[in-house]
């Protein structure tokens, strides 16, 4: 149920969001590129990379987890500082500046630990996604928030599927440094187009909300649904694409840069597309019938990782999962955020966001105790077996209407 809006002090009406100018959409679409870009062009190598150093499949677990343990830390603090603040462009020129921090940190590392430290370092960047989402929300009228974060998560897998790609390539042609290096300058660019991004203003004057207000978010029943459901979501993509998945091909077949980057790519391009598609598919069918299908095509994909005859076969299998999650991300974001009134969505997405890293925290790091328990087959088997589960949760539990609410 939404949680209800404060009268506006004074008694001034809420007036009608200034119009976008054309040149601020696509300074802000660019500069979300570049931050997508900075933290994934090193994402093919980071594995291989790890385990070069010298961590076996446990370790490097926990290194690619250390990604989403730092977002799950400080994404709720950060949507309610958002919030409170009442302006979202300066946390995309931070994360863009924590972003190529962490990738010189990541390039310079010559341990497991020193790059298990900078991949925290990049999940603080990454952070900043809870006040991008809302900024880039802000340049379209509230009542098409769910096709603004269908088309602000098309760009962010988009780019990712970009940067991971061109890290592969990077990485074939100049060494497994070159792609970290890289992304820290693209995240330089990034900020100098950051610092000139304005987001239409509202005329709308609020009275302060108690943040023990704020908070109650919290107890909102379809932002649990939605997050326990993103939970399994990361979990699985953390686990498969961007993680386990290019170690598979890298151990078993002897994938280099450019087979690391094609699997990036069978994974990214239907992800993107799926992204794009979500919005118009919750509209005709529903929300919950969009995640039930998402998590269901994952599960197959993910089936199918450990018994792929070649590198071939493995794209295969990671184009059906990069679908499913597609199919997820906008989804359950729009869900999650949807009934809540736009000063409250920085916290909204804030609870949002830190509950789902749990998955892309916990994924990497337990998926590597079955792994080393099991095998890899054990563990992308269990995987799939979780996404099934999920897509009856969906099912079940998310509500059925797929239109959204405005504010």
């Amino acid at each position: 149920m939404a949680l209800p809006v404060p009268p506006a002090a004074g008694g001034v009406l809420p007036a009608r969001r200034p119009a976008a100018t054309p040149r601020g959409l696509a300074l802000c679409v660019a500069a979300i590129c570049l931050y997508w870009l900075s933290l994934y062009l090193f994402v093919p190598v980071l594995a291989p990379r790890a385990h070069r150093l010298g961590a076996g499949v446990g370790a490097v677990g926990l290194v690619l987890g250390t990604y989403g343990f730092v977002q799950f830390l400080f994404r709720l603090p950060l949507g309610v500082w958002s919030d409170r603040l009442g302006r979202r462009e300066p946390f995309l020129a931070a994360a863009l500046l924590a972003c190529g921090a962490a990738a010189v940190g990541m390039g310079l590392a010559r341990s497991p630990l020193q790059l298990g430290i900078f991949r925290g370092v990049s999940g603080l960047g990454a952070c900043g996604w809870v006040a991008i989402t809302l900024l880039f929300a802000e340049f379209f009228p509230a009542e098409r928030t769910g096709h603004a974060l269908g088309v602000v998560g098309f760009l962010s897998t988009g780019s990712q599927l970009a940067g991971t790609f061109a890290g592969g390539m990077v990485a074939q042609f100049f060494g497994f440094t070159a792609p970290f290096l890289g992304a820290a300058g693209i995240a330089a660019a990034g900020m100098l187009l950051a610092v000139a991004v304005r987001a239409p203003r509202s005329q709308r004057v609020r009275a302060p909300v108690p943040l023990a207000q704020r908070l109650a978010a919290g107890r909102d029943r379809q932002l649990l649904t939605a997050s326990a459901l993103s939970i399994a979501s990361h979990y699985l993509t953390f686990v498969t694409v961007f993680g386990f998945s290019p170690l598979l091909a890298n151990t078993r077949f002897g994938a280099g840069g450019v087979a690391l980057g094609v699997l990036s790519v069978c994974s990214g391009v239907p992800s993107a597309l799926a992204s794009l598609a979500s919005g118009p598919l919750g509209e005709r069918w529903s929300s919950r019938a969009v995640a039930a299908l998402g998590f269901g095509v994952a599960a197959v994909g993910t089936a199918a990782l450990p018994f792929a005859p070649g590198l071939p076969w493995l794209d295969l299998a990671s184009a059906a999962v990069g679908l499913g999650v597609g199919l997820l991300g906008p989804t359950l974001m729009t869900t999650a955020v949807q009934d809540f009134s736009p000063d409250r969505r920085g916290v909204a997405m804030g609870f949002y966001q830190a509950l789902y890293s749990i998955g892309m925290f916990g994924g990497p790091a337990l998926a590597g105790m079955v792994g080393a328990r099991l095998g890899m087959g054990g563990l992308f088997l269990t995987t799939a077996a979780l996404a099934v589960i999920a897509a009856a949760a969906a099912w079940h539990v998310m509500r059925g209407s797929g239109r959204t609410k405005a504010a």
